[in-house]
């Protein structure tokens, strides 16, 4: 075990600085660390090869589509001035200083039916219209909504991560969903804090393209002055959420009804009708134009993206989260923060919250009972764990890095950062919640 989380260690210290220092393309860069990863830890080559192109192909057989419609929205809502009169609308409702509080509840409620990544995307040409209007750096907003959107993909039922922790842990649905709806508010809070506080001072190049674009349209008409209708500039975004919603929420049979909804709720099928929905709006001709657009603006994220999954594959693929987690379990002098521990090494380990979560409760299951704390505490400590922390090896900091033109060492002093804070918050809330009685 050690001589793998050597090798793990090493391998991603060089991928940062192939990235960072020697200018190395993501892309490139990603794909040979992985080769590298699976050759040292003796897969061999047709395994290795077997591995990452898995890892990359379930990364994005599911997000590819759902990233190039996002995308179409984002350019219908651009070139409608959709996205500046929803920027403008929030900014009357909630006041500039506001901004990240309100991205932060936003996030927090969207991602609970809504995968992270797909959500993100859907609120990218929000992201980016906010920051011009309210004169935000992107990083604080984007952030700010990134830490809703993993708190609760990370803590609250019926995201896939949390509702196998709680049947694994067999706990209290409802008493779980109570505690875990407390403690993500920590989280939360402690993401935004750090988004509004410490990343304020990161501007990025494109923060300069958007201040340059800002101008612009102050030298112009404002497109927001057309008098378009806000609620049917949002629909586009919110329609695709509530029809994932559906799926999540409801319980499907095998009748036709669930299977049409089992269709719908689909996030491809579901993003699709966001996108026939954002043509209402839209008169103009040139719609060829706009995808094929939507196209090559996503297939970098794409790529990139599907790169970062391959070589989270190798690592998992590597056991060292199994042989991590024997380690930790045996461990019981660790005591109260044993369960927030292991979720935080195999969250850094693979990359994946998912892989943390039922990884870490499948171990600690059996140790429950011996526990000076419910099982739903120790589910509440699983998913603070599972927050700590997010970098090369995560899909989605691939994303930030090509939606935001984001560099790596930016992304580690940022996001990577945030999601330990987010984590010890939690932990913070989880131990307050237990001394002050609720077991």
């Amino acid at each position: 075990m050690v001589f793998q989380l050597f090798i793990i260690v090493s391998i991603l210290i060089l991928l940062i600085i192939s990235i960072s220092k020697w200018k190395m393309h993501p892309f490139m860069a990603l794909l040979l660390a992985g080769i590298l990863l699976g050759l040292c830890l003796g897969f061999g080559g047709q395994k290795t090869i077997e591995v990452l192109l898995n890892g990359f192909s379930q990364t994005i057989q599911w997000i590819a589509i759902v990233v190039i419609l996002g995308a179409l929205i984002g350019e219908i809502l651009e070139k409608t001035g959709g996205s500046i009169r929803i920027s403008e609308k929030i900014i009357k409702i909630v006041g500039t200083k506001r901004l990240p509080w309100a991205m932060g509840v936003t996030g927090y409620l969207i991602s609970i039916p809504v995968f992270v990544d797909v959500a993100y995307i859907l609120f990218h040409p929000i992201v980016e219209a906010l920051s011009k209007k309210g004169k935000t750096p992107v990083l604080v907003i984007g952030l700010s909504l990134a830490a809703g959107l993993t708190a609760s993909h990370t803590l609250m039922p019926p995201t896939p991560g949390p509702l196998a922790v709680a049947s694994l842990l067999d706990v209290d649905l409802g008493r779980l969903i109570f505690i875990n709806s407390l403690v993500a508010i920590f989280s939360v809070i402690g993401g935004i804090l750090f988004a509004k506080l410490h990343c304020k001072k990161f501007l990025l190049p494109f923060d300069n393209h958007l201040l340059q674009q800002r101008r612009e349209k102050e030298n112009h008409k404002e497109l927001s002055s057309s008098g378009g209708n806000v609620l049917l500039d949002l629909l586009p975004i919110l329609v695709p959420i509530v029809l994932m919603a559906l799926g999540s929420f409801i319980e499907i049979d095998d009748s036709i009804f669930g299977s049409i909804l089992v269709f719908l709720s689909t996030p491809m099928i579901a993003v699709l009708f966001g996108v026939a929905i954002s043509l209402f709006n839209y008169k103009k001709s040139n719609f060829n134009k706009l995808v094929e657009a939507a196209i090559v603006k996503s297939a970098l994220v794409i790529m990139i993206t599907g790169a970062g999954g391959a070589f989270g594959a190798i690592i998992r693929e590597s056991g060292v989260q199994e042989s991590l987690a024997s380690y930790f379990a045996m461990a019981t002098f660790l005591g109260f923060i044993l369960p927030f521990l292991l979720a935080a090494i195999l969250t850094t380990a693979t990359g994946s919250i998912t892989v943390s979560l039922i990884s870490t409760a499948s171990i600690l299951g059996g140790m429950s009972n011996v526990m000076p704390y419910s099982p739903e505490i120790m589910a509440a400590l699983i998913g603070c764990g599972s927050f700590c922390v997010f970098h090369a090896n995560s899909s989605f900091f691939w994303l930030l890095n090509r939606l935001h033109k984001v560099s790596v060492n930016v992304l580690y002093k940022t996001f990577t950062i945030q999601s330990l804070v987010m984590g010890l918050f939690g932990l913070i809330g989880v131990m307050i919640l237990y001394f002050s009685g609720v077991n």
